[in-house]
């Protein structure tokens, strides 16, 4: 008895002292993966997750270099770029990026993708595929049971020509169900086995709305204003000469009619 004492004891003793330490980043990051693998013992839920991001203008489209390249290196993670997409506006780039990775890696590529910016929401989903698993399961069950028996009833000696053709062609059909139902089953304990992050990276609001000031817009738009003000003018008199060719002379025309009427006016009068 007094053995386990000691043991206990030591052990104890053992443990705070390793609580005044502090853990290192690379610790904080193996203890994270465990405590997320020990979360996930009910393996019937595929996890994805969505976490927008607000990172500076002049940060943002390296921001998304770096988190290609992080997951394209990556090991520890299995991580694996499915969309990758950059819009770069001059005053408000954004961009999304969507990965598959072990559950472990979520919260570091969150961290990497969140660095010097700040998370402005962040939602996680969780879809139960224990029915579809189990249905799978049982479907590959009763059709490798049917392929054993098939494979057993043709070594029977006796069948006749036509019998084998028919028994190799329901081998055939019965192999391609299986194959069907293995590739279901293995995207199914992937999705279940790995967890979706789709990170979104914006601009700040304020950084917007500091950059998008009346006066700053207004020198901004200075040369599009000023042409499209030319432009204007330019389509004023395009389309005020077809008038002038037909309002000029008739002014004349009526001036010389005017001046007929009235010295006409003033020979009956004298």
């Amino acid at each position: 008895m007094k053995a386990p004492s000691w043991i206990m004891l030591s052990l104890l003793l053992l443990g705070g002292c390793q609580r005044e330490k502090p853990l290192s980043p690379a610790m904080q990051v193996d203890v994270m993966d465990s405590v997320a693998q020990e979360q996930r013992r009910d393996k019937s839920l595929a996890y994805e997750h969505t976490v927008t991001i607000a990172l500076e203008p002049a940060v943002l489209p390296n921001r998304m270099k770096e988190i290609q390249e992080a997951c394209a290196t990556d090991k520890k993670y299995g991580c694996t770029l499915l969309d990758v997409l950059l819009r770069s506006a001059t005053d408000a780039p954004s961009g999304t990026i969507r990965m598959r990775l072990a559950p472990g890696g979520v919260a570091v590529f969150t961290a990497t993708a969140s660095k010097n910016g700040a998370i402005k929401e962040q939602i996680t989903h969780a879809e139960d595929l224990a029915q579809q698993v189990n249905d799978t399961e049982r479907e590959l069950a009763l059709l490798t049971a049917h392929r054993d028996r098939l494979i057993e009833f043709s070594k029977d000696k006796s069948l006749k020509i036509d019998q084998v053709m028919t028994v190799s062609r329901e081998l055939a059909s019965v192999q391609t169900q299986i194959d069907t139902a293995a590739t279901t089953r293995a995207n199914l304990h992937r999705r279940i086995d790995t967890e979706l992050l789709t990170l979104k990276l914006n601009v700040p609001a304020e950084t917007l709305i500091a950059q998008r000031a009346p006066i700053h817009d207004a020198f901004e738009s200075f040369t599009s204003d000023f042409s499209d003000a030319i432009a204007q003018v330019i389509r004023f008199i395009a389309g005020l000469i077809p008038w002038l060719v037909v309002i000029v002379p008739g002014i004349v025309l009526l001036r010389l009619l005017w001046h007929a009427v009235s010295r006409w006016l003033a020979r009956r009068s004298g």
